[in-house]
């Protein structure tokens, strides 16, 4: 078993060409209705990621790739926007009695039977979902249609499905006040450009291998003796990591995880556009757990 950076491409995963997988844009392989629905709002969480998988990373039978999804970063600012009562009526296992908050619910029972949701500290939410080779190379989904609403105390459309993750990402980071030629931010610098206004926008990305990384197929942690730390020693091996990169060595700010196995994503907010205080996050495939830190 080996570890793997995540090279974010400046090209486009289309139909004929899928990479490895790409971030911003839209899913694969599934319909409308199957698309993961934010609880805390009703609207339809944000497609960050898509990953296929290598070979020994592919840890559940016929599945070959993993989708994240997440709440749109607006709707997540130190704690999460909700609409009172929606939570628990999109989450309960009968419908609701409430008229307004029934046709969430519903929506809600067709999501796609891979789906599984997470939350963070803050209450914000996520989710993946697992791909067979099928549903990979797919059709790219566009979004369900937003239903309507008409609640007393209801949060704004998300501006990712007007014009993009990627265009709102590149947004939330460039501030003309600074006078700086946008070449100068590193968000260019990964996206190749100025990021459309479009919301199938995204950004192919590879898998290449790292085999300096001692740590691949270890599970991270700060108790066991066979887990090698980067910050123990002055390591050559350590400036060979990327931001992004599958299994191997972890680098969260504030502290490895308890739920980490040695299948697991490491990746920053460039890798498909959040807000993590400047940090960066980890998701395991094995177990679908997920958490991020600020910087």
């Amino acid at each position: 078993m080996i570890a793997y950076n995540i090279e974010i491409l400046k090209k486009i995963a289309t139909n004929l060409e899928r990479f490895d997988g790409w971030v911003f844009g839209l899913p694969p392989g599934i319909n409308p209705e199957q698309w993961p629905l934010d609880p805390n709002t009703g609207y339809p969480l944000m497609h960050g990621f898509t990953l296929k998988l290598p070979e020994d990373y592919r840890i559940h039978d016929g599945i070959v790739g993993i989708s994240f999804f997440a709440v749109a970063a607006e709707h997540n600012n130190g704690g999460p926007e909700c609409v009172d009562g929606l939570e628990e009526a999109i989450l309960a296992e009968q419908s609701p009695e409430d008229p307004l908050f029934k046709p969430f619910w519903e929506l809600a029972q067709r999501v796609h039977p891979s789906c599984e949701y997470v939350t963070d500290i803050l209450g914000c939410y996520y989710a993946t979902l697992l791909l067979t080779e099928e549903a990979f190379y797919g059709d790219f989904c566009h979004p369900p249609k937003v239903l309507s609403r008409n609640f007393d105390n209801d949060v704004s459309y998300p501006d990712w499905l007007k014009e993009g993750g990627a265009s709102c990402f590149w947004k939330s980071i460039y501030s003309s006040s600074l006078n700086l030629p946008p070449e100068k931010y590193g968000i260019y610098r990964y996206l190749g450009g100025i990021p459309p206004e479009a919301i199938d926008f995204n950004r192919a990305i590879v898998l290449n291998a790292n085999p300096n990384d001692p740590n691949a197929g270890k599970m991270p942690t700060d108790d066991c003796a066979d887990y090698v730390h980067p910050f123990d020693n002055n390591l050559d091996w350590v400036e060979t990591i990327g931001p992004n990169h599958l299994g191997g060595t972890a680098f969260p700010y504030q502290g490895i995880p308890d739920f980490l196995t040695p299948y697991y994503i490491e990746f920053d907010e460039m890798f498909g556009g959040y807000n993590f205080g400047s940090g960066n996050a980890q998701l395991d495939i094995k177990t679908r757990d997920f958490d991020w830190s600020c910087g």
